[in-house]
């Protein structure tokens, strides 16, 4: 009659402990924090008579394990406790397993890692004195544990199989493991999308910002000009005949004249400025300048000249600058004036527009 009694609890439980994982993994995308390990080893401990305290631990990044949760005992006591990889990926931790005071030294090998505790921790020993033996319920990702989910009994060291709680234990397995994969997907693919992000949002061949991340630096830009009463120039760069060039000579040669290019006009722009590629041909520097960008466009024009001059290249590039607020006051306005007031570098120089 005891068993039956028993067995209605542990299934009862186990709804309250399903209904608290599900709530957990459809109400939010971050992983399981220490209070949602606690209130799931709450449900379990108040609701089961046999389990009397019950602890988590996590693998860190390190390989080691550490306890990020406990439940009727003293977390101070836990939380400095490591156990290296090698002391937990013991043959029987590939599956639930009831872990028995006399089987291992464990109350020894805790009061090890515990160490010398100060008078305040010295009740909290009892809760773990008082373990006969304990269920480890490992927490799985992709086949590979990286957790450990234990519900202790201080009864006697054969009340998990007198209660036939391996079943239910495997089935709390299955439910924490799905749960942190689900978050950790969560995870890599936020990771995956940023690090796709970063491509959407650079150039391949020269590795500058694109022109989407100019939009993002365009408003802050206007912002800091405003700030230091200054002004925000665009300057608009553009080889003409890039495509000749590859159609010539390949693109290989044609990447490497553009990287040469990029180059040298960050050698001739200041720090503050930001230089970005439109497109293939074209490249655009934002510049905030008190007085008209005079000397920025003069370094540019002669370097870029001398460069085309030394490689012989049968290449026209031109260069145009606009104002915000003057020409307009979007990016694409200030490029379409830039464009439209550009010259061939190799007939202006301090061209006033």
């Amino acid at each position: 009659m005891k068993q039956n009694n028993f067995s209605e609890e542990v299934k009862n439980a186990f709804i309250s402990f399903s209904e608290l994982i599900l709530k957990f993994s459809a109400e939010r995308e971050t992983s399981l924090k220490r209070k949602d390990f606690e209130a799931l080893l709450k449900v379990l401990v108040d609701n089961i008579p046999f389990i009397h305290s019950g602890s988590v631990l996590l693998q860190d990044v390190d390989g080691s394990f550490y306890y990020i949760a406990a439940y009727n005992h003293d977390y101070k006591l836990l939380e400095k406790i490591r156990f290296k990889k090698e002391e937990m990926f013991m043959r029987r931790f590939k599956h639930v397993y009831i872990i028995k005071r006399k089987s291992i030294d464990f109350i020894k090998e805790l009061s090890q890692k515990v160490g010398n505790i100060d008078d305040t921790l010295k009740e909290s020993v009892k809760s773990i004195e008082n373990i006969k033996a304990f269920v480890s319920i490992p927490i799985r990702v992709q086949r590979k544990i990286v957790g450990f989910f234990n519900l202790d009994t201080w009864e006697d060291e054969y009340t998990f199989e007198k209660n036939n709680f391996l079943p239910f234990a495997e089935m709390i397995s299955d439910l924490l493991s799905l749960s942190v994969e689900r978050f950790e997907l969560i995870k890599s693919v936020k990771e995956l999308n940023e690090k796709m992000n970063k491509v959407v949002m650079f150039d391949p061949i020269t590795h500058l910002p694109n022109y989407k991340m100019l939009g993002n630096y365009f408003d802050r830009y206007v912002s800091l000009a405003k700030r230091d009463s200054s002004n925000l120039y665009l300057i608009n760069i553009k080889f003409e005949d890039l495509d000749e060039i590859d159609r010539k000579y390949g693109f290989d040669y044609g990447n490497n004249i553009l990287q040469k290019f990029v180059r040298i006009i960050e050698k001739n722009i200041r720090r503050s400025d930001v230089l970005v590629s439109l497109n293939r041909e074209s490249l655009a520097v934002l510049a905030i300048s008190k007085p008209f960008p005079y000397n920025i466009f003069d370094r540019l024009n002669d370097s870029i000249t001398k460069f085309i001059n030394s490689q012989n290249l049968d290449l026209t590039c031109t260069i145009g600058i606009s104002e915000y607020g003057v020409d307009g006051k979007d990016i694409d306005s200030l490029i379409n004036s830039a464009e439209e007031k550009s010259k061939p570098v190799k007939e202006s120089k301090s061209v006033k527009v």
